[in-house]
């Protein structure tokens, strides 16, 4: 269930219990998936939907107008608040348009993109630290992602070279892609481990040079016994 402890094996999934669920999709749960509100779902790529029959047996539905991994929109909605934010997921068309905060994202001046209908963006490559898409479009666009956003340790790559992205539709990633082929990868690169393999490093080498330094001074110290 949304709230169970168990969940499904080998698929992802927006249920589950856990003490510390993040904030943002406890409020989707709030004021839309618990409402039947399918846009959300569907932003979410939530693929399949568990129901149950009137004899208790769970059975799995598919959802037909799921958006995929990852999209090309052509509008952008400007809002003033997380709360305004929240609330235009309620008549959201979230296929061609997504919504976003520009008190968090004030670096934002473009908000219309014209779409090309054969433009396609696609999942190659799915770790927990690592997503890889492949992109074709023959405009520049704007990119939404079906994945919780987190700033500060995810960070956003075209074609090995660091961009930004910024959070749209209260939880999900948005990212502006030039026209052409590209590969778009996140990468999980928390702060922490990047500090902590720096350090490691450096004891590393400071080790190898107490090391070599008192291989010298034993070798000094044998010729001097020896000249003595």
């Amino acid at each position: 269930g949304l709230n169970g402890a168990r969940t499904s094996y080998f698929h992802q999934s927006i249920g589950g219990y856990h003490a510390a669920k993040p904030a943002g999709m406890q409020d989707l749960f709030d004021f839309h998936i618990y409402r039947n509100n399918l846009r959300v779902l569907n932003m979410l790529n939530v693929k399949y939907i568990i129901q149950q029959d009137e004899e208790g047996k769970k059975f799995a539905i598919t959802n037909p107008e799921v958006n995929g991994n990852a999209w090309f929109i052509e509008r952008l909605i400007e809002v003033q608040s997380t709360d305004e934010e929240i609330k235009a997921l309620d008549s959201l068309d979230v296929v061609n348009e997504a919504v976003v905060n520009t008190v968090d994202f004030s670096q934002i001046d473009e908000f219309n993109f014209p779409k090309d209908s054969l433009a396609s963006i696609t999942l190659k490559e799915y770790k927990p630290n690592h997503l890889t898409y492949r992109t074709n479009n023959n405009n520049n666009g704007l990119a939404v992602f079906s994945e919780m956003y987190y700033p500060g340790d995810w960070k956003a790559y075209i074609d090995g070279k660091s961009v930004d992205h910024f959070k749209v539709n209260y939880v999900l990633r948005a990212m502006n892609i030039p026209s052409g082929e590209h590969t778009v990868e996140f990468k999980f690169e928390p702060k922490v481990i990047e500090t902590g393999s720096k350090i490691t490093l450096a004891s590393s080498i400071l080790m190898i040079i107490l090391f070599l330094g008192g291989g010298v001074f034993s070798i000094f110290s044998l010729r001097k016994k020896k000249e003595g």
